[in-house]
C-alpha cells in the first residue's frame, strides 16, 4: 500500500512538474512574441520619423519654410527684417493627425522667439504651399508689431 501511495505521489508530481514547464514554455513564447511585436512597432516609428525629418530638411520645405517667414515678415532673412535667420528643432518634428507634419522653428538663435509650421504631403509626394508657419510666439509678435508701428 505504501508503494502505490508513493507512485501516485510521484506521478502527481511528474503531472505538476509538465504542468509548470507547459506554462513557463508558453508564458516564454508569448514574451518573445510580445517583443517581437514592440520591436517591430518602434523600428517602424523611427523609419517614418526620418522620412519626416528627410521631407523637413528638403529644398522644397526649406522654400515654403522661407516663404511663411517672409509672410510675417517681409523682410525676413535679410539684416533689415525682425526675423534673421531661424534653426528647425528636429526634435519637434512629429506626424499631424490632419495629415502632413508640424515641427518649431527658432528665430535669431533665441528660445522665446519661434514659429511652428506645417507642411502637407500631397499624394504624388510633392509639398502643398497652402501651408507653412502655422503660429508663432507673443515675443515674436510683439517685436514685428514694434517694427511695423515704428
Amino acid at each position: 500500500m505504501k508503494k502505490d501511495k508513493k507512485e501516485k505521489e510521484r506521478a502527481l508530481s511528474e503531472a505538476k512538474k509538465i504542468k509548470i514547464r507547459t506554462f513557463y514554455s508558453i508564458l516564454g513564447i508569448c514574451l518573445v512574441i510580445v517583443i517581437g511585436i514592440g520591436g517591430k512597432v518602434y523600428m517602424d516609428n523611427k523609419r517614418f520619423n526620418g522620412e519626416m525629418v528627410s521631407v523637413v530638411k528638403s529644398g522644397q520645405a526649406k522654400h515654403i519654410i522661407e516663404e511663411g517667414l517672409k509672410n510675417i515678415d517681409s523682410n525676413a532673412l535679410t539684416p533689415e527684417g525682425v526675423i534673421k535667420s531661424y534653426d528647425i528643432d528636429y526634435e519637434s518634428i512629429e506626424h499631424n493627425p490632419m495629415g502632413g507634419i508640424n515641427g518649431k522653428l527658432y528665430i535669431n538663435n533665441t528660445k522665446n522667439l519661434y514659429a511652428t509650421f506645417i507642411l502637407d504631403v500631397d499624394s504624388e509626394g510633392n509639398l502643398n504651399r497652402n501651408h507653412g508657419i502655422s503660429s508663432y510666439s507673443s515675443e515674436l509678435d510683439n517685436m514685428l508689431k514694434e517694427k511695423n508701428n515704428g
